[in-house]
């Protein structure tokens, strides 16, 4: 049997698609899609070309292969996860919150490991995030960003504290999820997203400052 199935749901799922939604775009319905899903049936060699071809794919990786969110969201093209390193940087895992995740973001603060994961170069040994953008996400007017972008935030230590004022940052807690600007004052930190929402940390407190890492855009 073929992993066309387990595929087709994978894919759907990191590009933030119902079944009808994906259904749609290759004229099939939502059941056809569920039937393909739940290995009821198998997708006709046109169907499956189309899927490959639409999304980039080969079509004996869509066949045989178990696709990575790398491959499925084409970093391959920039960056093999079989290499250890690319420029002196590690091929870190990171714990990706695609489209689809984000309406419920704030479950996935104590479950970072159920998350899917993305290979990307990294230097720096800390924890890191990845957010697949939408443009529901919160964000400050002087955020820029693209609607294909994933962005990469590295949670920071109390030693680095400093480095926060000014930059971008991610509030991820079980209460609140939002892109902000990290200022900081002599015994309080806060994350603002606009004149009317900002969390307040202070400086004595432990929690999880997510710092804007990169943005990696498609072009």
């Amino acid at each position: 049997m073929s992993n066309v199935g387990n595929n087709i749901k994978k894919l759907r799922k990191v590009k933030g698609l119902s079944q009808q939604a994906f259904g749609d775009v290759f004229n099939l319905t939502r059941g056809n899609i569920s039937s393909y899903e739940e290995m009821r049936a198998e997708p006709k060699i046109e169907i499956v070309l189309k899927i490959a071809n639409y999304f980039g794919i080969p079509v004996q990786h869509l066949i045989e292969k178990n696709l990575s969110v790398n491959e499925i969201l084409n970093f391959n093209d920039y960056f093999q996860p079989d290499t250890p390193a690319v420029g002196g940087k590690r091929l870190a895992q990171v714990p990706l919150l695609e489209r689809e995740a984000l309406l419920d973001a704030c479950t996935y603060v104590s479950k970072l490991n159920e998350l899917p994961v993305i290979e990307f170069p990294l230097q720096s040994r800390n924890r890191f995030i990845a957010v697949e953008y939408m443009d529901a996400l919160p964000v400050p007017v002087d955020f820029a960003v693209s609607a294909q972008s994933i962005l990469f935030f590295e949670e920071i230590d109390i030693e680095s504290l400093h480095t926060l004022n000014n930059a971008f940052g991610l509030c991820f807690s079980a209460e609140e999820f939002f892109i902000g600007k990290y200022t900081l004052a002599e015994q309080e930190i806060s994350l603002v997203l606009n004149a009317w929402k900002k969390v307040d940390f202070e400086l004595a407190e432990k929690g999880n400052f997510w710092k804007l890492y990169g943005k990696f855009e498609r072009i």
